[in-house]
């Protein structure tokens, strides 16, 4: 028969009420918590070791990356206004441009450290002048020793060496140049490919995710590479005039070097800025060199300070801390190149683990952002 023994039911409905909480339950759920985000450090520490230690591959990929992330509007713009059976002049055209772009890079590398290399050690006597007046001034015996004119030559050497060698590297930077050359045809081919890979591959949901995450990233990166072209061509502009009108020499090494050193965050435009007014101070008298200098900062404040921020607006969206590390940690992993890439490989981190919950802490400290709501904001497509 069925069982109808009151007590029982009481004493079995009581237990069940007076049960304590299962404790083994929650800290075994802290226990997996722990172990999951040990492994996810445990994974980053051994990407980074990777990436350091094929640091030449690696970083030729991601500017490869960057670069077709760049040239694929000028691409899709000629393939969907061409037939199907001539829209390799989407490809074509993109990779034309790639090339003109790298060929006034080669040439005005050369030019710039060809001048250096030649015309720098005339200006060794003016150098050896100021160790004189440095050394009525401080004590320089514990770095020249006794012979001060040892200053000039330890300045000049390793300038002059150092273009030589840029002269000399033509042709391995030239090699680089046409890897990067055959992964973004590459890239470019397979583009068009991608969305529907990412769709087979996830499902229609989550591969529309992932593509509208792609797009983000692109569109950013795309802002970022722009900005940053049109203001190292006006710096550098600015910067070449600035120096023509006080008749500083080699001008157009100093105009390419604010060019260059643009893409590089913060350093960048303290190096493009530092290396002209040193040299005004070897050409120039002292208070000549100081207003050349002080036009010079004028130009960087009003470049760095209120025309980028303007231009840049919430694309960017990243912490100047979050920028300043970058630089370091990715020029640590990846030298020079590192310096390049490190802020679109910082924007395209904040944008990834943006999408991903359980790391939008990442994203936040990365951005500039100040709430969460915020962060979804600036980085949604």
């Amino acid at each position: 028969m069925g069982d109808t023994d009151p007590l029982r039911h009481g004493t079995g409905s009581s237990a069940a009420q007076s049960r304590p909480p299962d404790k083994m339950s929650g800290r075994s759920d802290l226990a997996t918590r722990l172990g999951l985000w040990l492994m996810g450090i445990i994974a980053v520490v051994l990407v980074i070791a990777a990436l350091r230690a094929t640091a030449w591959i690696s970083s030729t990929l991601a500017l490869a990356f960057f670069i077709a992330l760049a040239l694929w509007p000028v691409d899709i713009f000629i393939r969907h206004r061409t037939p199907r059976w001539m829209q390799w002049l989407g490809h074509a055209a993109a990779l034309a441009l790639m090339l003109i772009v790298f060929a006034l890079f080669l040439g005005g590398i050369v030019l710039a450290a060809g001048q250096i290399a030649a015309n720098l050690p005339k200006y060794e006597g003016v150098t050896l002048a100021w160790g004189e007046k440095l050394s009525a001034w401080i004590d320089l015996s514990s770095v020249m020793g006794n012979d001060e004119s040892t200053l000039a030559s330890r300045l000049m050497d390793p300038a002059v060496s150092f273009a030589s060698a840029i002269v000399q590297s033509t042709s391995h930077l030239a090699g680089i140049l046409s890897l990067i050359f055959f992964l973004v045809l590459l890239m470019l081919v397979e583009a068009p490919l991608l969305s529907r890979k990412l769709q087979s591959v996830t499902g229609r949901w989550d591969g529309e995710r992932y593509r509208s995450t792609l797009s983000t990233i692109a569109a950013r990166v795309r802002w970022y590479l722009a900005v940053r072209t049109m203001l190292g061509l006006i710096t550098g502009l600015l910067y070449l005039l600035w120096s023509w009108l006080w008749g500083l020499d080699f001008i157009f090494v100093w105009g390419l070097l604010a060019l260059l050193l643009n893409y590089i965050p913060t350093v960048g435009s303290l190096i493009a800025g530092l290396l002209p007014v040193a040299f005004a101070f070897l050409q120039l008298n002292i208070w000549t060199a100081a207003l050349y200098g002080l036009g010079l900062l004028v130009i960087e404040q009003v470049m760095g300070n209120y025309v980028d921020p303007k231009l840049q607006g919430q694309q960017l969206a990243l912490s100047p801390l979050a920028i300043l590390v970058a630089l370091i940690f990715w020029s640590w992993v990846w030298g020079w190149a590192g310096a390049l890439v490190a802020v679109p490989m910082t924007l395209v981190v904040m944008i990834v683990t943006a999408k991903i919950p359980v790391l939008q802490p990442v994203a936040l400290f990365l951005s500039n952002c100040k709430d969460g709501d915020e962060l979804r904001a600036v980085t949604s497509a």
